[in-house]
């Protein structure tokens, strides 16, 4: 049934009128006795057998796809490179049509020498994040009289993943609780590098910590107490939920996302990424965040959905670990009604950083109840907003 169907196709409509005129002449011959109406059949069928050779045997050409990379940044330089070798004396195609997203791209071959290559380079477009499929490349092989044609496929195809754009944010860059927060721990250690105050020696202190200068002049003993740095676990909730965000601001939250993720894998800090649940009592959804390719490779095909926003999301995330630093992201056009529930929604002890993405929008900051909120109109405002909330 398959090679039936393959060979249908391989008609085209020129061939199915002299098909036709095979079997009305034979018809009118067999039936009338024009010598006239056999001649024609005669001559139909001989111009479709003579168009078989043309559309069967071996591949008049061989060929692969590469890219340039396999990744790529929105915005970044991508080529799709089409080799093309000739394997045997068999005359080579002058064309090879290569499928490029919803578009076919024609590449015109020059002649080549048995056993010779040539490659050609297609740019491709990477202005928005998402999978571009690069291929298969097929030569169409058809008759001198185009009664039949055969696209026959050279190569399988590829993909191109388009990541989201990211930047550096400095090392520790929201890692260290405390001075995100901008507030001094209340507990006290006697182990760490903050140094905060003197106290009055105790039993059991370690002997290294006396600070002798000052114990001669109190006239006892004062010991060295610090103030705790803990790095924080992070929490980054994105919320999908599209009455969120406006114009491309949900492409600006992606490339948010993407930059804390890699600053807390840099730091080698424990990550945690989710998005907001389906429905109302359902989990948050994890983002795979095992790597820096798993991460954005995951980003690049996340949509919004319709489902709940910002402050379902805070509220599903903490059934699981919350972590102790929650960076929860959404869009421009959420209510700080809306914000203070999600930043609310997070267990006590856990820093809440609330950012919006807010393409085109002057970069600010604002405290919400307990919370910072950090807006930003492109990337590169981010670390401006951490850097303002650090110093508060």
């Amino acid at each position: 049934m398959h090679r039936l169907d393959a060979v249908v196709r391989a008609i085209t409509p020129w061939g199915w009128t002299l098909i036709a005129v095979v079997v009305v002449g034979l018809a009118i011959a067999r039936t009338l006795g024009w010598t006239e109406a056999l001649v024609a059949a005669v001559a139909a069928g001989v111009l479709v057998l003579a168009a078989v050779p043309w559309i069967v045997g071996e591949r008049w050409a061989r060929a692969r796809i590469g890219l340039s990379a396999e990744r790529v940044p929105v915005g970044a330089d991508a080529l799709a490179l089409v080799e093309v070798s000739r394997p045997t004396r068999a005359a080579t195609p002058s064309q090879v049509d290569l499928d490029v997203g919803d578009m076919e791209v024609v590449l015109e071959i020059p002649p080549i020498d048995v056993g010779g290559r040539v490659v050609r380079s297609v740019p491709l477009d990477t202005s928005r994040r998402g999978l571009r499929t690069i291929g298969p490349a097929t030569i169409l092989r058809t008759d001198p009289f185009g009664v039949l044609e055969r696209r026959h496929r050279l190569t399988e195809s590829r993909t191109l993943v388009v990541h989201p754009r990211v930047v550096r944010l400095p090392g520790g860059a929201g890692g260290i609780v405390r001075d995100l927060d901008g507030e001094a721990a209340a507990e006290r250690t006697a182990d760490d590098v903050s140094f905060h105050s003197l106290r009055e020696y105790a039993p059991g202190d370690d002997r290294r910590l006396v600070h002798w200068r000052s114990s001669a002049r109190y006239g006892s003993l004062l010991v060295r107490q610090f103030e705790p740095s803990r790095r924080a676990d992070s929490l980054i909730v994105l919320s999908t939920a599209p009455d969120e965000y406006d114009g491309d601001d949900f492409e600006l939250a992606l490339s948010l996302v993407g930059t804390l993720g890699l600053a807390a894998m840099s730091d080698r800090r424990k990550l945690r990424i989710v998005e907001s649940p389906r429905t109302e009592r359902g989990e948050a959804h994890a983002i795979d965040a095992a790597s820096r390719d798993r991460l954005l490779d995951a980003l690049a095909v996340i949509q919004p959905r319709q489902q709940l926003g910002i402050a379902a999301a805070a509220r599903a995330s903490r059934r699981a670990s919350p972590g102790s630093l929650a960076w929860l992201i959404t869009g421009s056009t959420v209510s700080p009604r809306t914000l203070r529930t999600a930043a609310n929604g997070m267990p006590a002890g856990v820093v809440s950083v609330v950012v919006r993405a807010a393409v085109g929008a002057l970069p600010s900051r604002a405290r919400l109840g307990d919370a910072d909120v950090v807006t930003v109109g492109a990337i590169e405002d981010l670390s401006r907003g951490i850097g303002q909330s650090r110093q508060r």
